[in-house]
């Protein structure tokens, strides 16, 4: 098959019993189209007209066992690996220079931050779309309601903790601003630095977004009062326990600090 844009607007036009349908179902008969009760708008129309010339290529043979084919390996057979370097590229392209470190617990931040790239921590605009309890305004700062780009990067307090910890390193000039995403700004930081310091820039960037999350939790599930001296201070231990670990790129910024104040 040719390629083709993603279908959007036709499943919005599919009867909620109709998606249960087996595919067998649905091609018998071309079974799929009446199906379609909804409004045909333009977009509806078009994405219609497409699938239909896709799925006249395709002939259902009885006899013949379904396989599953894994698209993201040229195989065509699932690995854990190939889903790893598949998902969100900069988290785990990042994670594998992490996990170097072997005895620390990389598993547990790069989980983290593959949620938060996907927006599937359970901040509390997610916890209000799932019409789940949460709470009315950010945990830290008590001020606008809680996003995860919010949390990581807009929060007076996450900002206080990113200006503290980065000015140990001398590099303040890269805290992020309000109205920023997390994943765009941590792009725009590391590219404004040179190669050497790149990589020691993306595990501090790990480790205070990790640290951030939980103290977020303590402070929900615990009653902590927030605190960024806490928080601060933890990050700068980890990283030299880290760097005590083996992770090299940590030790060269140790090395190069000039610490401000």
């Amino acid at each position: 098959m040719g390629s083709t844009q993603p279908i959007q607007a036709l499943p919005a036009a599919i009867t909620p019993r109709a998606r249960n349908r087996s595919v067998f179902y649905a091609f018998t008969s071309a079974r799929w189209i009446t199906d379609i009760k909804g409004a045909f708008t333009l977009d509806v129309l078009v994405e219609y007209l497409a699938l239909w010339d896709l799925l006249s290529e395709v002939t259902l043979h009885s006899d013949i066992d379904d396989v599953h084919v894994w698209q993201l390996s040229t195989t065509g057979q699932y690995t854990a690996k190939s889903a790893y370097e598949n998902l969100e590229p900069l988290v785990w392209a990042l994670g594998r220079e992490f996990g170097k470190v072997g005895r620390l617990p990389p598993g547990k931040c790069k989980f983290f931050l593959w949620t938060a790239a996907l927006n599937r921590c359970w901040t509390a605009d997610r916890l209000a779309r799932k019409g789940l309890p949460h709470p009315a305004a950010c945990p830290l700062c008590d001020q606008v309601a809680e996003t995860i780009d919010h949390l990581l990067v807009e929060c007076v307090f996450s900002r206080q903790v990113w200006f503290s910890v980065l000015q140990h390193f001398s590099l303040q000039v890269l805290v992020p601003q309000t109205n920023s995403s997390f994943f765009d700004w941590w792009e725009a930081a590391i590219s404004r630095v040179d190669s050497q310091v790149q990589k020691g820039l993306n595990t501090i960037i790990i480790l205070v977004a990790w640290s951030i999350w939980k103290h977020r939790n303590r402070c929900i599930f615990d009653g902590v009062v927030p605190d960024v001296s806490c928080v601060v201070s933890v990050c700068k231990e980890e990283l030299r326990q880290w760097s005590l670990a083996g992770a090299r790129e940590v030790s060269y910024l140790l090395a190069q600090e000039h610490p401000v104040g």
